[in-house]
């Protein structure tokens, strides 16, 4: 009996060493995590990468072939879609509220329609689901998943905000709701690009 109330006590002390040290590991990787995030946003703006330039004989709908080089001193919005998307649907009015708020103010809107089935490459039905649903800003072919690979994107949709330097500066995977506040916040950050000097 002595023996089997030996090991319970040591079992149960060890639990309790276990638990005291995880709350303790917490602790430091909350700090740790606060102390990351401050040097993390502090940084962004030096560590953030210069994407690769749209593929040479790219074709573009809506628009002459565009080069990020010569968007310097505006704030791009790239989006990665494809019409058979239920998720780049319901991002649609955003898409729409920015490219209305945001004509000739210094932000171009750049669609990247990467098909994610062999149906939805198809120029011709690109171009009509963009003409039906008020899409009207420059949209570039990307059936090969070249400029998706060159971001490195992984999921449709997916938004990516570059500043005045050609840097992309923020990222959003998924639909965009901007009446939630990470939704709202991402959006604000154009706003924030807009103010920046170059």
């Amino acid at each position: 009996m002595k023996k089997g109330l030996l090991v319970v006590i040591t079992v149960i002390a060890g639990l309790l060493v276990g638990v005291l040290a995880l709350a303790r590991a917490w602790s430091n990787h909350a700090r740790m995590d606060s102390t990351l995030d401050d040097a993390f946003q502090a940084a962004a703006k030096d560590a953030a990468r210069v994407p690769r330039e749209f593929p040479k004989g790219s074709q573009w709908l809506q628009s002459k072939p565009l080069k990020l080089a010569d968007l310097r001193g505006q704030v791009v919005v790239v989006h990665f879609w494809t019409f058979g998307c239920i998720n780049c649907i319901h991002n649609y009015p955003v898409y729409k509220a920015w490219q209305e708020k945001y004509a000739g103010n210094g932000v171009t809107l750049i669609g990247v329609h990467t098909p994610e089935f062999a149906r939805e490459a198809d120029v011709d039905t690109v171009r009509a689901k963009a003409k039906a649903n008020g899409l009207n800003f420059p949209v570039v072919i990307d059936n090969d998943s070249l400029i998706w690979k060159s971001f490195g994107n992984r999921y449709w949709p997916s938004i990516y905000l570059i500043d005045k330097k050609g840097r992309v500066r923020y990222q959003w995977e998924g639909e965009l709701d901007l009446s939630n506040s990470d939704g709202k916040q991402f959006a604000e950050r154009i706003d924030e690009l807009r103010q920046e000097k170059q």
